[in-house]
């Protein structure tokens, strides 16, 4: 329900702009991300709590879509099929029958961002905007626990704010570069034995982005 909304609202305030006459532009972007978590799963009998986490730089393509104003604002989606966030492995021994290693690991699905771009001031004849944006992700598990156990994959919202510069190239094409911080809600679940686990998740992202407007 959480995506269909931001999906909505998104393509209502892009037809919105267009009927202001706005211009469109379409484009690709591809982005460096550092990706942290951090997690604590707590033993189910135990109560025992083992607390880690993990970086991971990632390559991501992106598509966007947006309305452009006169003015230099832009509102816009983007979509990433996917985004791996790597893994992570520790191994335990134990009196109850789960001793050996386990994995972490996770990726976000069709990662989907409704944002804004907000003219600022111009810096040595370059644009400055603000980025801020709401996104929505499928956190997908992929965990290989020893103990056999699962946990269950998570819809999650995050917000991005980001700050970059943007130009024309031609007559049609232009470009971004940005650099975005995103933060997405706390995962936050229990696995098939019982098990409990939370997890924090941020991206930290360098952007290029070029485009075509009609």
């Amino acid at each position: 329900m959480k995506k269909i909304t931001t999906i909505l609202t998104a393509l209502f305030l892009l037809f919105s702009f267009s009927a202001l006459k706005a211009e469109m532009g379409i484009g690709v972007t591809g982005a460096i991300h550092a990706i942290e978590a951090d997690g604590t799963e707590t033993a189910r009998d135990s109560a025992e709590k083992n607390t880690g986490s993990h970086s991971e730089d990632v390559a991501v393509p992106e598509i966007f879509v947006e309305a452009i104003l006169d003015s230099g604002w832009a509102i816009g989606m983007s979509y990433v099929p996917v985004r791996d966030m790597g893994s992570k492995s520790r191994s335990d021994t134990n009196s109850a029958g789960d001793t050996g290693t386990y994995t972490a690991s996770a990726e976000l699905d069709d990662v989907m961002q409704a944002y804004v771009d907000v003219p600022l001031f111009s810096v040595m004849n370059f644009p400055l905007h603000a980025k801020l944006g709401i996104q929505h992700v499928n956190l997908k598990t992929l965990e290989s626990l020893n103990s056999g156990s699962t946990y269950p994959d998570a819809n999650l919202l995050g917000y991005t704010i980001g700050l970059g510069v943007k130009g024309d190239i031609g007559s049609n094409m232009y470009y971004k570069v940005e650099a975005t911080y995103t933060d997405f809600e706390t995962y936050e679940s229990e696995s098939s034995a019982s098990n409990k686990v939370t997890a924090d998740i941020d991206s930290t992202a360098g952007r290029l982005s070029l485009g075509y407007k009609f």
